[in-house]
C-alpha cells in the first residue's frame, strides 16, 4: 500500500538512478503529500529543488550521511530540516566526497584482486569524473556492462556487500550529529535493522550511546523493516520520547527494483501508516 509520505528518497546526486526532475515527477504521480530527498553525503538536490514548483506537496530538506559509531558500527544518519549552506555540515560533505572518489578506485581493485574481475581504469576514471557521489551501485553498473553480473543486486550479493578498502567513506557519528545540529537539523538513525543484521546486535544496545551523542530519533518505517519490526522501533521511540520518521529508501527501479516510492513495507503488508506516528512531520508543522 502506498502512503501519503516518503521521507527517504534518493536521486542521482548520490546513488539513486534518476535525476531530481524525474524523481519529482514520480512523487507527483504517486500523490505524495509530504516528502524528503535524502541523498547520501550531498545537499545538491536541496539547492536544485528551489527552481521547481512543488504545488501542494510539503518538502522537507534532508540528507543521509555515511557514519560510523565508535570506530566499529557502520550506519547511516539522516538529517532533516537542515541549512544546506551550513559550513560545518558542508565540511563533512566535502571530506566524504573526496573519500568516496578515492575509495571507488579501491573498490575496483578489491573486485579484481579477490575475484579476478578486471575493471578498466578508463571506466573507473569516467565515473569518478562525472558522478557526484561514486559508490558500490556505480561499480555494480560497470560490472553489469561487462557481463559479470545480471543485476545490481547480484553484484552486491556476490562481490560488493562486504568489500574492504583502505579508504573509509564514513565519518564519526559524533561529528555527523554535531554538524547536523549545527545546521539546525533533526538527527535520525536510518533503518536500524540494517545495523542489527550486520553486527548481530540489538538496536537497544546502541541507542544509549547514540542518545548520549545527541541523536533525536529513529526511522521505524523503512522498506527494510517488516510491519512487526517497525512497531518494535516505534514503541521504543514513543517510550523514550524520540522523533520518528519513515520512508521507502527509493533508489530507482534499476538499482533497487523492489522498492517503490511511497511503499514503506516491502514485505507486502497492506497497511496504512497513520502520519501521527511520523512525529517528524507533526513537529515540523508546529
Amino acid at each position: 500500500m502506498k502512503q501519503e509520505f516518503d521521507l527517504h528518497i534518493h536521486t542521482s546526486y548520490s546513488d539513486g538512478e534518476h535525476p531530481l526532475n524525474i524523481v519529482l515527477n514520480k512523487i507527483k504521480e504517486n500523490d505524495l503529500k509530504v516528502f524528503s530527498i535524502t541523498d547520501h553525503d550531498s545537499v545538491d538536490s536541496i539547492r536544485e529543488i528551489k527552481k521547481y514548483d512543488l504545488e501542494n506537496a510539503k518538502y522537507i530538506k534532508g540528507i543521509e550521511v555515511s557514519s560510523i559509531l565508535d570506530g566499529k558500527y557502520k550506519m547511516h544518519i539522516l538529517g532533516y530540516n537542515i541549512d544546506e549552506n551550513n559550513k560545518k555540515l558542508n565540511d563533512v560533505i566535502l571530506k566524504l566526497k573526496e573519500a568516496r572518489k578515492k575509495r571507488f578506485s579501491e573498490l575496483a581493485s578489491y573486485v579484481e584482486e579477490n575475484f579476478g574481475l578486471k575493471i578498466n581504469k578508463e571506466d573507473i576514471d569516467q565515473v569518478v569524473e562525472i558522478v557526484n557521489i561514486p559508490g558500490k551501485p556505480h561499480l555494480a553498473e560497470i560490472m553489469m556492462k561487462y557481463g559479470y553480473v545480471s543485476s545490481v543486486k547480484e553484484a552486491f550479493e556476490k562481490y560488493l556487500e562486504d568489500a574492504k578498502t583502505k579508504t573509509s567513506n564514513r565519518m564519526d557519528a559524533k561529528i555527523v550529529i554535531d554538524a547536523i545540529h549545527d545546521a539546525g537539523g533533526i538527527v535520525i538513525w536510518a533503518h536500524p535493522k540494517k545495523v542489527e543484521k550486520k553486527y548481530n546486535i540489538s538496536f537497544e544496545e546502541l541507542m544509549p550511546r547514540l542518545l548520549e551523542l545527541g541523536l533525536d530519533g529513529i526511522e521505524p518505517f523503512n522498506s527494510l523493516h517488516t510491519y512487526d519490526e517497525s512497531i518494535k522501533y516505534l514503541n521504543y521511540a514513543k517510550s523514550h520520547n524520540l522523533i520518528t520518521s519513515g520512508g521507502s529508501d527509493y533508489h530507482g527501479e534499476h538499482v533497487k527494483p523492489d522498492v517503490k516510492i511511497g511503499v514503506i513495507f516491502n514485505s507486502g503488508e497492506n497497511i496504512r501508516i497513520d502520519t501521527s506516528d511520523i512525529s517528524l512531520i507533526t513537529k515540523l508543522e508546529d
